[in-house]
């Protein structure tokens, strides 16, 4: 019975494994490759695995949920193997591992437990479905079942987990591993979490200086016009790290003199983008939007919801901009619908066009051309080198 609840046990483990590694290339995809197309599972908008990967609730502790779950999957079919394993002198360690399939049940259940909060958050706080994430709650529940002692209650599996974990780092050499191991696991946890290098799309609020009354702003630029160094901003409204740029150069803007920011659109989509030939639905229907409301003079608040919420509908982009605080929302339909507006979205993107620009972000500082995201710091000392100073506090 055992060596079938083995054999059971590892095979939902790969599949969750491969939806994991699945999840993670969409993840990075979505956050990271500026020229990745839509995932197979972005079908429209309820069921969106892009749209998901893009949001906050996508990580934990700066840690993509799709990491945690290959590691709870690897760690799973280690202790398939514990056995087996701790005959080797490398892996003398997993002799402590008494009762694998205990620690298995509790690890999955309290994984699934998880999962059930998360699928509450896609359902009713994201309004988005991830089809591949929902796979692996089921995956989790099936392994919990699976490798469940029925002659035994649920709290005895539990204390019995427990007890093993007590007994094993009463043992002084695997006390100090133990600590050890936690001591690096922390560290790593700690900066992840501070760093955002694994979550672009993080809001971060000390980065958000969209409505700083330090930085000029009219019409989709900011700063001071007759600065010295211009930086030309390409952007998509579903490009996590445009998201970020967004907010490094808006920080940079309200720390410096000299720098003057103009954002031109160039969404990565097929509807208004001929370089493209599909991918990123709905990026041209926020940029005519963003450009309405430029005619508003709210360009700026439009550019903030549009990315923290990425709408795919006209009807969802509208009930979002229509919370901005003396929008016309009557003009903004009419104008996001004028030829005058998509001859404006025409133009930005044959700008970059002719700049050979195929991707976002993009940017132009003094005719030097840069794609993909740069760290904040690694910025600002650039615009400095090219003759930015810092704003003297008054």
């Amino acid at each position: 019975m055992t060596s079938k609840k083995n054999i059971f046990v590892l095979i939902l483990s790969i599949l969750g494994l491969v939806l994991s590694l699945e999840l993670c290339k969409i993840y990075y995809d979505a956050n990271f490759n500026p020229y990745a197309l839509g995932s197979f599972c972005s079908v429209n908008d309820l069921i969106d695995c892009d749209g998901v990967a893009k949001t906050s609730y996508s990580q934990f502790l700066g840690v993509p949920l799709c990491l945690w779950g290959v590691f709870l999957y690897l760690f799973i079919i280690f202790l398939l193997f514990a056995e087996k394993l701790s005959n080797l002198k490398l892996f003398k360690f997993a002799e402590v591992f008494k009762n694998p399939l205990a620690y298995i049940f509790c690890l999955s259940l309290l994984a699934f437990v998880i999962s059930v909060s998360l699928a509450c958050i896609s359902i009713f706080e994201i309004h988005k479905i991830c089809i591949l994430c929902f796979a692996t709650y089921f995956t989790d529940l099936a392994i919990a079942l699976t490798a469940k002692d029925y002659s035994k209650s649920l709290l005895h599996e539990i204390k019995q987990s427990v007890y093993d974990f007590v007994a094993a780092i009463k043992i002084k050499k695997y006390a100090i591993a133990f600590c050890i191991v936690v001591i690096a696991f922390a560290g790593a946890l700690a900066y992840t979490n501070t760093s955002k290098v694994l979550a672009p799309h993080i809001k971060s609020e000390s980065f958000d200086f969209v409505d700083d009354k330090k930085i000029q702003n009219r019409d989709n630029t900011m700063g001071n016009m007759n600065a010295k160094i211009v930086i030309h901003e390409y952007i998509d409204y579903n490009c996590g790290s445009c998201f970020l740029l967004n907010l490094t150069t808006k920080r940079i803007l309200s720390e410096l003199d000299n720098v003057y920011l103009i954002q031109h659109n160039f969404p990565l989509d097929s509807e208004c983008n001929k370089l493209i030939t599909s991918g990123h639905e709905g990026s041209c229907k926020m940029a005519r939007y963003a450009l309405a409301a430029k005619k508003q003079g709210k360009y700026w608040q439009a550019n903030k919801k549009l990315f923290e919420k990425t709408p795919k509908t006209e009807d969802e982009i509208i009930k979002l901009l229509s919370e901005i605080k003396g929008l016309d929302k009557q003009k903004l339909k009419e104008d996001a619908n004028s030829e005058e507006i998509r001859k404006e979205l025409a133009d930005d993107i044959q700008s970059g066009l002719d700049k050979q620009i195929d991707a976002t972000p993009t940017m132009i500082i003094n005719m030097q051309k840069i794609t993909g995201n740069m760290p904040y710091i690694d910025l600002k000392e650039k615009l400095i080198q090219y003759g930015a100073t810092e704003k003297t506090s008054k």
